[in-house]
């Protein structure tokens, strides 16, 4: 059984435990193969995580490279916003140290 992040969810997964919502609502059982709606759902009735069936490597490998996406994603968009002004010594202290910032988060 593994604990899984809703953003790491796949259609496909099946669950090992049933996902209820903040109120204690059904809202899958257990052993339900998870779909793409599935997934919509938990997020709108805000689940943030699941336990599925599976394999902890798995789980690990696709936790890191989402992570490592993530963090592409954060300094490409702050470059962009930062493109303009990366000649100025002040800015590019202000833009390392947001970077570090939103990495750590």
């Amino acid at each position: 059984m593994l604990n899984l992040a809703i953003e790491d969810l796949k259609p496909g997964m099946i669950l090992a435990r049933p996902v209820r919502n903040r109120q204690g609502v059904l809202l899958l059982e257990a052993g339900a193969r998870i779909t793409k709606k599935n997934i919509r759902i938990f997020k709108s009735w805000g689940v943030n995580e699941v336990i599925i069936q599976g394999r902890r490597s798995h789980a690990r490998r696709s936790s890191a490279a989402a992570a490592i996406a993530d963090q592409e994603t954060i300094v490409k968009q702050l470059k962009d916003k930062f493109s303009d002004v990366l000649d100025d010594p002040v800015m590019i202290v202000i833009y390392n140290a947001a970077k570090s910032r939103l990495l750590k988060e």
